[in-house]
């Protein structure tokens, strides 16, 4: 039996540093989609925008230390969804 890992929860430390840091430099409602015209056809308040990333994280974090091998991946491609939504968010915008 192999014992649970506990350090994928480690990666999500970056992802709540840096929805930290944008509730500070960031605007109050957040562009989270752009449309195909270019538009932004997504806007949320920052407080739930902010919270998308470390959330989706946590669970992909979740599955990374799991005991099932096959989630293993998964758990890994979550956090870099993670990674990539919060460098969206402040590359639009910033």
């Amino acid at each position: 039996m192999e014992k649970k890992r506990y350090w994928p929860f480690l990666l999500v430390i970056p992802l709540a540093a840096a929805s930290i840091a944008g509730w500070f430099v960031l605007p109050d409602e957040l562009v989270m989609q752009i449309g195909v015209d270019g538009q932004p056809s997504n806007i949320m308040p920052k407080l739930f925008g902010l919270l998308i990333p470390p959330a989706v994280g946590l669970v992909g974090a979740g599955f990374a230390a799991s005991e099932e091998k096959e989630k293993h991946l998964a758990g890994f491609i979550g956090l870099a969804v993670a990674a990539v939504v919060i460098g969206f968010v402040f590359f639009m915008n910033l």
